[in-house]
Formats: C-alpha cells, structure tokens, sequence
C-alpha cells in the first residue's frame, strides 16, 4: 500500500486515544474518576444489575465505562441491549479487567480499549450464536505500551468497529474461532501497530476489514493465522505483512485470505512473511503481489497451497529483497506478469511438484536488480504464456534441474538489453557440482546485446535440447550428454566444450566451438572447430559425420575419435576451410564391430576443402602388428587403409627386419609364428624381433677380435723392455750400478720369464640397431725370451675369462679363453721391429630369455671359436736427456672362427652354421719414459698414445636360422672404427733380477669406452 494511504489510516486510529486524554491526569485513577459507569460487581456478574454499578445505575449509550479486576465478580452480558460509550478494560497497572458477552447478549459501544493503560490488562470473550460487541467506531487491543488486550470470540459470537488495533502499543491478540464466529472491520485493521499483535482465526471463524496491516511501525511485530476449512480473512483493500515492522501471515489447512494488493516487506527495513501451506489453502490478490517491496519479503506456497494474483514482484524496489518458495505437489502460484529482481534483489524456487503460471516472466528487470529462478524436481513446472526474460536490464539467471519444466508461449530472451546478464543453466550452474537436467519448452531462445549463457552442467546421459538458439552469447558444455537438434545457424556466439559430450544434431553454423575437455559429436554442423590438448571430436552419434562450416584446428593432445566398421563404415569430418593438425594430435580408431579388419577396405575420416596440413598419431583399434589401419594424407583428405604387412616390414632396424623374416618363414602353425602373428602393436612386435634376434652371438665375435689385443700388446712391449726402448710396459733388463740398480743397455746374453695380470671393462653403446653390450675380462699372461743372433724370440702363453651381457636383449654369456703364442724383434740401429703371432682358444656359453604377449622361451648355447692373430709393429728410438721417446706404427690382423651351434631351447632357439670374421688394426703412436727417484730407488715412468683404426668386418654378423625357417643375418654391436688409445704406468726393480710394473690402459671410441689394469712382472737369469 502506498505511504500516503496508512498514513490516513494512522490518523483516523489515533484520534480516540486523543479524545480520551483530557481525562487522563495520572495513571488508572483518572479514567475511573471522570467515568460515568465503574463496575463493583458488589451483587453479581450480571451487567444489568444496578446494583454491581458504583452509581447504582446501569450504563447506557452516554455512558463511559471502566470494568476493573478489583471487585469480587467479573461482567457478563447475558441479555440483549447493553449500551456504553467509550468501554475501558484494563486502567490500572497489573489488574486486567475482563467482559463475557454470551447467550445471545449484545453490547452497542461507540468505541472499545482492552488493555488500556501501562502493565494493565484487558480480556473480552464473545462466544455464542447471537452475542455480539458493536462499536461504531474503533476497537483497540492493548492501547498502551506493555499493556495486554485479548479479544475472543467464538462459537457465532460477533463482534463489529469500524477500524481494528491488535497491539497498538502493547500486546494485543484476537482469536476469531469457529464458524458463524465473525469480527467486521468496516474499516481498516491493524495487527501490531507500535506493539506486538497476533490475530488468529480458526475453525471457519471470519474476519473482514478494508486495509490489512500486520506489523505497521518499526519495532513492531504481527501474526496473523487462518486455519482451516471456512476460516477466511477478507481484506476488501491492501494487506501488508511487515510495513514497517516485523509481520507473519500463515494461511493453513484449507484457510483463505482475499485482498486487492499484497505486500510482504513493504517498506524499507520492514520484514513479511507469508506461509500457504495444505490444500485448499488460499491467497487471492485481486490486483498485485509485491514480496519485498521496499523491505524484505518471503512467501512460501507449499503441500497444496495456492497464491493467486496479477501482477507480482519478487524484490520489486531498490535495495529491496524478496524470495518466493512454492514447494510440493499441487502448490501453485498464478499471476500475470511476474517480475523476479524488478529493482532489487528476487528469487524464485519451484521444486517438488510445485507449480507457477505466469502470462510473462522477467528475472532482473531494471539496471542494477538481481532475479533468480530454480525450477526443481519431477513435476515442478513454470509456465510463461508470452515471453519469459532472463536479465532485461539487470542479471537474471533461470536454474531448471532434477525433473524440472519451464515452457513459454513466446521466446526465452536472455541478456535482453545492453549492459545485463543473463544465464540459463541446465542441470546447474558453471562451477557448481552438476546436477540432473530440467526440461525447457520455447521454440526460441533469443540472446539481446547484453551477457547472455547456456549452461549445460548436468548428469543426464542422453539429454535433448529441441529450442532454436539465435543472437550473439555464450554456450558451455561442462557435463552430461547433450543433443542439440535445432536449427540455430542464428547464434552468433561462441560454444566451449569443457566436459560431458555435446551432440550438436542441428546446426552452430555460425559458432566456434572450442573444446578443452569432453567431446564433441552429431551428425549437424558447427561454424569451426578448436580442438586443445583433451578436446575430444567424435562425429555423429554413433558412425556419422559431422559437418565444419570452417576450419579445423587441433592442438597436441587433442584426439579425434573415429568410429569404424570392418566393412567400410566410417565416422567423417568435412570441412570448408582448413584442418590443422599439430604434432601429437591424436587419431583414435575405435572398431564397432568385432569381425577381423578386410585387406584393401579404405576410409575417409577427414575432408577439408581448403587444405590439411600435419599428420595424426594413430591410437585405439588399429588392428595387429600386421594387419591393420595405416593413416594415409593428400592434400584434402585423410585416410586409413587396411594393410597387410609382413614381418619384416614392421621392423624398423636391420636387426628387426631381419628376425622378422626369419620367424616369417616358418609359417601358420609353428607357435612362434602364431605367437607374433597376433601382436597387437608394431611396436609390441620390434620388441618381440629384438629379443629373438640372438645378436649377442654377433656382438660376442666383435669382443673376441678386441680382446686380441691383449696378447699382442703383451708382446710387443716385452720385446719393447728387453731392448730397453722407451714406454716399454715393464720388464727391462736391468744392472747393478755403484748406486745400486739402474737401467744399462740390454743384456742379450740372458734369458728371461716374465708374467702380466691383467683386467679391463668396457662398454660399447647401442647403434640404433642392435643393443648396448658390456663386458669385463681378466687373464694372466706368461712368457719366456731368450737371444737368436741379433733378434730376441720368445713364447707366451695364458687364460683368461670374460664375461658379456646385452641387458636389453635379456641376453648374457661368458666364455674361457686360452691362449698361446710367438714373439720376436731386433733393432736397426734406432729402428726396432717387433712382431708375432698368437691363436686363442675360446669357449662360449650364452643364454638368452625372451617373453612376449603369449609367447616365452629360455635358450642357452655352449660353443668354440678361435682367435688368430699376426702382427708387427715398427718404432724409432729417440733419446732427450733423461727422456726416452718413440714414434710407433703397429698393424695386426685378426681372425675369429666361430664353430656352428644349436641352441637349447624352445621354438625360439636359434641354429647357426660356423663362421670367419676379419678385422686389421693399425695404431699410430708415441711411446715416452724417464727414470724417476721412487723410495730412494729409480723406477721408470711410461706412457703411450695413440690412434687406432679398424678395417674390415668392423661390424660383426652372424647368420641364424629357427629350426625349419629360412636363415636370417644379424649384426652386433660395432668395433669403433677409430679409437684412442692411451696407457701410463711405472715399473720398480724389485731386485737385481726381478721388476715389478703397474699400469693403467684406456681406449675411447664413438660409442665405446674400455679401461683396464696391468700388473706385469719378469726376472731375467
């Protein structure tokens, strides 16, 4: 109601306590004093005894009357015709003055106060068919502050005035109960006006009035309740709840309440509160509902209630705030036009089966208002018949979840104007946990120039979305399946795919849709596609194709999942514009069907029209290792053909190719061939071919050529020391000077034995073909030389065991080597020449492990080879003082003869026929020495570098067959073509006939590094 109307009414209330003001002097005393009638009740109960009067005369329509507790009998009127002016219960403090008007009796006054004055209390009961109280003008209950006022009337009791107060100051309450039981306000009724009011009517018991206010003046606080069938409150005008107080309407049980406009929370910092709950429950507002008019407003409709109106506003003025609740089955609002947020702050929740109509809808109306609506639960519904606004100028967000309905006869228009926001959520909001869809009913949804979303965030699996979407605003798919089937080339906007899956079955002819996460499908067509790292394209919604009015783009990481059949069907992209595909990008074949893949089938799975640029990496259900999907590219296409590969032709290494021929031949039927025949991957595959490659064989004989060295090295640096030459490797002959023993020229009248210990580790890396290989080797090594005219001969002999794995082969093995040979060397003045001839012994034990997808095997293999060498080596001597050089150049070839062997095993065991390998070294290098003081003896420090090459069979290989299949060559690990070599050490004499020597030797090629240890001794007789 508007200000200026209560503020009439106030007056018009307030004048009767004037008027009696100029007989109040003190408290209580002066309206008894200047009363015409007091009541003694000396006689009886009965009003119209003279004798219960103080002036023994019973009052009549001129007469002032105060009734008092303080005399032995209450006043009842039992008889027709009582009569008083101004009727005054309750005029002094703590003392509560009380009337009954029953059987029939009546009471005419011109106006009535129970509760009159402070801390007094007034009671008046009306009960009976035919009793009544009639006041030509105003009824107050509780005039005065902390004053108490009961007024009840029951069983057809009436009672009549022309305006009600409940609670004018102090505590007032009224209880209407019963049918027939009336209170006629011909004018307004106010329940709270500066006090506390409650006002219950119950049972079909009616009251009437023209304005209705509950809790009128700050700090006030008002109740009201209609319970019941029959019990109806009429208010031919306004009714407020909470105008400027605090004020509770409660309509319950099959109760009605009729007014012209409705308010809750009517004027600012005042509350309302209004409850409809059960059926038949009603609230009929022939004009308008306001909840939240300048204050705070909430009404609740639930279990069947019912609120019926024109217009409504949900926080209709600034700073305003309002929320509408209409819970369970049957619970149903209905109004014209329904403005939730008009200027303020709305909300509207229909869940349970609760049900609004509306003939227009607007949820944030004005710039700066908020209105908010969650349509929830199986049967809840509202239905617009025209337009319904989400955020015309203000924001405006519109929730339809778990079962929900909303339909409009017009268009759902969202962002309506410039500067609002608007969002429709389907399921929830972005950032919210997802939940089960709604269902919205409009044949458009129309974005206007403001901010304008479509939320969908649900847990529906399969959820269609029918509403032609138009104009320019956002679209985000966060979860659930959703299917969009109109025709919205209209929508301007951008689309996000951040979760769930979208099907878009219509058309986004016009929309970029960017995917982050979850999946994009349909059969319809899209205005671009980006695809990022996540981002998944499925096209159609089982095989389909989805149409590109535009570019493709996909990131790394993004994944184009392609739905096949074995009989040719195949999802499709067709595009426009351009398709990118970055590096990483995913193609993701999933097979429908389980029969095998048809050699020769061909797919498109990608048409765009202005250019594909990049490759996919093909995942998913390409098929086995050997007869599968192969991605294929032209310049608009991308394809996947069905091949049929051979072995060999998935192998990426010579090693692999090689294998893979070998198992080939062995046919259907052989479990080896069956085993890798059904490997899933080519990559599964390269590995199965590695591990059956046997290459340590071949990797074995290129460690038997490069441990040769150690024979020939410990000759030629014992021919090297017994003339004494610079750098040699211990066991120079040696002389006793004055000072004790010294280096003198060679003694070559003498015979001498010599012995060297020696160890070495190494590591040769892999070639990309065949795998890393170690090895660690230890010996000992024994000679003896003695002097043929001008050249010094000697033999040696010695063992040594060396021990060998391939760890990525699963391959180890170790082998005993037995030694034996000649050597010999003179000097040309400063020209020396050394050379020999050796030949090894060596026993070869293996074993390999190979396990892969449905196939495993345990082989091993003993086996001989021999090592011959020849070798030579030409030096100068140099002498510079007290140091010693010599520029060497050393050639040796080497063969290595490898008898034939059979593995142990099973279908994987390897047979291999003997072979040769050859291999010629040569050295370049610098020998130095030079005597040094060590523990008071001279000792001799030594030194070599130098630069070796290999030629010849640098790569080892050895040729295998499985047991009934064609032969197959494999390689090892290579011999380095070029190494350095280096070695430093020292030698000690011992004795007069004895030397010891230590020394440290080292060769470092590409791929490979050996370091090892000597230790030598010789004594000379």
């Amino acid at each position: 109601m508007p200000q200026h109307e209560f503020a009439s009414h106030k007056a018009k209330a307030l004048k009767y306590l004037a008027l009696t003001s100029t007989a109040m002097v003190c408290l209580g005393q002066p309206i008894t004093a200047s009363a015409d009638a007091i009541w003694t009740g000396a006689a009886s109960t009965d009003w119209f005894a003279a004798g219960n009067w103080k002036n023994s005369a019973v009052p009549t329509s001129g007469d002032d009357v105060v009734l008092n507790p303080k005399f032995p009998n209450p006043t009842v009127i039992d008889g027709a015709n009582a009569a008083a002016h101004y009727l005054f219960l309750g005029t002094i403090a703590s003392y509560t003055g009380s009337l009954t008007i029953k059987s029939g009796g009546t009471l005419a006054s011109t106006a009535g106060f129970v509760g009159y004055l402070t801390d007094a209390n007034g009671v008046v009961t009306v009960t009976g068919a035919g009793s009544a109280w009639n006041n030509s003008s105003d009824l107050f209950l509780a005039a005065s502050p902390s004053s108490t006022g009961t007024l009840t009337i029951s069983n057809g009791g009436a009672v009549s005035d022309t305006v009600g107060h409940v609670g004018s100051g102090g505590t007032g309450t009224a209880t209407v109960d019963g049918i027939g039981s009336t209170w006629t306000n011909s004018g307004d009724l106010y329940i709270a006006e500066h006090g506390t009011g409650m006002l219950n009517i119950t049972k079909g018991g009616a009251v009437s009035n023209a304005v209705g206010t509950i809790g009128w003046h700050a700090g006030s606080n008002g109740a009201v309740t209609v319970d019941g069938p029959g019990s109806t409150w009429t208010n031919s005008g306004d009714l407020s709840v909470g105008d400027g107080g605090t004020g509770t309407l409660t309509v319950s049980n099959g109760g009605v309440v009729s007014s012209q406009t409705g308010y809750l929370g009517n004027a600012a910092g005042s509350t309302g509160t209004a409850t409809v709950d059960g059926p038949g429950s009603n609230w009929t507002n022939f004009s308008d509902l306001r909840v939240g008019n300048s204050g705070t407003g909430k009404l609740t409709i639930s279990n069947g209630g019912s609120v019926v109106n024109l217009v409504s506003t949900v926080g209709s003025a600034a700073g305003a705030i309002g929320a509408v609740t209409i819970d369970g089955a049957d619970s149903t609002w209905t109004s014209g036009s329904l403005y939730v947020g008009e200027d303020g702050t709305g909300t509207l929740a229909i869940s349970n089966g609760g049900t609004v109509a509306s003939n227009s809808g607007y949820l944030g109306f004005d710039a700066g208002s908020m209105g908010s609506a969650t349509v929830s639960g199986a049967g809840s519904t509202w239905t617009s018949g025209g337009d319904l606004n989400v955020g015309v100028g203000g924001t405006g967000t519109l929730t339809i979840a778990n079962g929900g309905a909303v339909s409009a006869g017009g268009a759902v228009n969202i962002a309506v104007l410039a500067g609002s926001v608007g969002s429709l959520n389907i399921g929830a909001a972005s950032g919210s946990p997802a939940a089960a869809a709604g269902t919205l009913n409009a044949a458009t949804i129309q974005f206007g120039p403001g901010t304008g979303t479509i939320n969908f965030n649900h847990t529906d699996p399969s959820y269609t979305f029918g509403s032609v979407i138009a104009g320019i605003g956002t679209i985000n798919q966060i979860a659930g399946n959703t299917n969009l089937t109109a025709d919205s080339s209209a929508f301007t906007g951008a689309t996000f795919v951040t979760g769930g899956r979208l099907a878009v079955n219509g058309s986004l002819a016009n929309s970029l849709l960017t995917i982050t996460g979850g999946v994009l499908g349909g059969n319809g067509t899209v205005g671009g596609i980006a695809a990022q790292s996540g981002g998944i394209i499925a096209p159609g919604n089982s095989i389909g194709t989805l149409n590109v009015a535009g570019d493709i783009d996909q990131a790394a990481g993004s994944v184009y999942q392609a739905e096949l059949t074995s009989t040719g069907q195949s999802d499709l992209i067709q595009a426009t514009g351009t398709a990118t595909i970055a590096a990483d990008a995913i193609l993701d074949v999933v097979k429908t069907d389980a029969a095998p893949y048809v050699v020769g089938t061909h797919y498109t799975v990608l048409q765009a029209d202005g250019g594909v640029a990049g490759n996919y990496t093909l995942t998913g259900d390409i098929g086995t290792a050997f007869l599968g999907l192969a991605d294929s590219y032209d310049a608009n296409h991308v394809y996947l053909d069905v091949v049929q590969r051979t072995f060999a032709q998935v192998g990426l290494t010579p090693n692999q190719i090689a294998t893979g021929g070998g198992a080939e031949s062995l046919g259907a039927g052989n479990p080896l061939y069956d085993a890798i025949v059904v490997l899933p991957t080519q990559a599964v595959a390269q590995d199965a071919f590695d591990q059956l490659s046997g290459e340590i064989h071949a990797s074995a004989k290129g460690m038997l050529l490069e441990d040769s060295r150690f024979i020939r090295d410990a000759a030629t640096n014992r021919i090297s020391a017994a003339f004494g030459e610079a750098g040699a490797a211990a066991l120079p002959v040696m002389a006793y000077g004055e000072g004790g023993p010294e280096m003198v020229a060679a003694d070559t009248d003498r015979f001498a034995v010599w012995g060297q210990a020696f160890g070495s580790w190494g590591n040769t890396g892999s070639d990309g073909n065949a795998a890393a290989f170690d090895r660690s080797t230890g010996g000992l090594l024994a000679g003896g030389d003695g002097l043929v005219g001008d050249w010094r001969v000697g033999l040696l002999g010695g063992y040594s065991h060396t021990s060998f794995d391939a760890n990525a082969r699963n391959s180890s093995g170790h082998a005993d080597n037995y030694h034996l040979g000649l050597y010999g060397g003179t000097n040309w003045g400063a020209i020396a020449f050394r050379t020999g001839a050796a030949y090894s012994w060596n026993s070869i034990s293996t074993k390999r492990s190979v396990a892969f997808n449905g196939f495993a095997d345990q082989l091993s293999a003993d086996y001989d080879a021999g090592t011959a060498q020849v070798f030579g080596e030409l030096a100068y001597k140099a002498d510079a003082g007290r140091f010693k050089f010599e520029p060497f150049a050393n050639l040796a070839y080497v063969s290595v003869h490898t008898d034939g062997f059979n593995e142990k095993g099973g279908a994987a065991a390897l047979t291999s026929a003997s072979s040769t390998t050859n291999a010629t070294f040569t050295t370049l290098g610098l020998r130095a020495s030079t005597d040094v003081a060590l523990g008071g003896m001279n000792a001799t420090a030594r030194g070599t570098f130098g630069w070796r090459h290999a030629f010849g069979d640098v790569t080892p290989t050895s040729t295998f067959a499985f047991a009934g299949g064609n032969a197959f060559t494999i390689a090892g690990v290579p011999i380095a073509r070029d190494s350095v070599v280096i070695e430093a050490g020292f030698d000690v004499p011992m004795s007069a006939n004895a030397t010891l020597g230590l020394s440290y030797s080292g060769q470092f090629g590409s791929h490979t590094a050996d370091n090892g240890a000597k230790a030598n001794l010789s004594v000379k007789f």
